[in-house]
């Protein structure tokens, strides 16, 4: 033999040195148990077809639901793990949604003025509610003046002195305060002794009126004292846990809170009932394989990461097992040679 064939056998069999100890590292490198057999290994193989079938099966069906949603909640139908908590996150806002919330959707209720909007409507309330049940047997509190006209008014019946029947001014605020009267047998110093409820009551109506032309959305709301401003809070609060499942899950991104600006009532309903019926289940089988796969190989960085499409690291894992395996048979390693004795061998070890 010549030494240049001499060099050339030298140099194949350091080549196919390294792709052999190249190998076992690869499959050293994810984590796998030492005691799994070369052919165990080869198994996983089928374990990641049944994984690539699945995400399959399941991308087929967000593609279907996802038509009919807006484009800013397709972020949900993807297959990682990720998205299966965006997903549940999304359709568990739909569930707790107020009846009030299909038709109050608005960006001012995702602010925190409107928390001081309610609560200021609820402290009217509680004042206009019993000045009413007080005022009303005796004055027509739909009819009352503006709080300067009740005052002017008042001054000038308090202010009257004993010859007062010859004072025009006086006659005409007589006359004012009489027409307040919710019947006639009511006399002038009945309702004089009632001027300071009715301007407290006129104020308070003002400033409930006030809030309600500050946001527009709230004004198909107002029905005076009838007002019920527990649907209002509801809303209020579903936006608050938009904001905590956007930060919770979708890293402050607004692609949530748009979409469920616009999403008609119909189709949140349907992905619901689709979420329940169909892909709930799929979605539980493919994180069962893909938690499988997790603990065959736990040192796949890739695998472990929650923002990873399934498909593709099913795809790698497979890749990279098919091509250690196969330089391994090609060494004319035994398929049940177990993976530590790959490991302990002196070969890789030297290396």
């Amino acid at each position: 033999m010549s030494s240049l064939d001499a060099d050339r056998l030298l140099q194949d069999k350091t080549l196919n040195d390294d792709s052999y100890v190249a190998a076992v590292k690869q499959l050293n490198d994810l984590g796998i148990a030492g005691l799994m057999t070369l052919e165990a290994i080869e198994f996983q193989t089928l374990e990641i077809e049944a994984v690539l079938a699945s995400c399959q099966q399941l991308q087929t069906c967000y593609a279907e639901i996802a038509k009919g949603l807006p484009t800013q909640l397709h972020t949900c139908f993807k297959n990682s793990a990720i998205s299966v908590e965006q997903l549940a996150a999304l359709v568990s806002l739909i569930e707790s949604a107020p009846t009030a919330s299909w038709t109050l959707r608005e960006d001012s209720f995702n602010c925190y003025e409107m928390d001081f909007r309610l609560a200021e409507l609820q402290q009217q309330l509680a004042i206009l509610k019993p000045l009413n049940k007080k005022l009303a047997p005796f004055v027509n509190t739909n009819t009352l003046e503006s709080t300067n006209t009740l005052r002017s008014i008042q001054c000038c019946l308090d202010n009257a002195g004993m010859f007062r029947w010859f004072s025009a001014k006086w006659r005409d605020a007589k006359q004012q305060a009489l027409k307040l009267a919710a019947h006639e047998q009511l006399k002038l110093e009945d309702i004089q002794l009632l001027f300071p409820a009715m301007i407290k009551y006129v104020n308070s109506q003002e400033r409930f009126d006030a809030l309600f032309l500050q946001v527009p959305v709230l004004a198909a709301c107002h029905e005076g004292l009838n007002t019920d401003v527990t649907p209002l809070l509801a809303v209020r609060e579903w936006y608050k846990d938009i904001d905590f499942v956007m930060a919770e899950y979708f890293f402050g991104e607004k692609g949530l809170l748009a979409g469920l600006s616009v999403i008609d009532k119909q189709s949140a309903d349907d992905l619901v009932v689709e979420y329940h019926t169909n892909l709930l289940s799929l979605i539980n089988n493919l994180d069962k394989k893909m938690n499988k796969l997790g603990l065959s190989f736990v040192a796949h960085e890739t695998l472990q990461q929650s923002d990873a499409d399934y498909a593709l690291v099913a795809i790698e894992l497979k890749s990279i097992l098919l091509d250690a395996l196969s330089v391994l048979k090609e060494s004319g390693v035994d398929a049940n040679t177990c993976l530590s004795e790959l490991i302990k061998a002196p070969d890789f070890n030297k290396k």
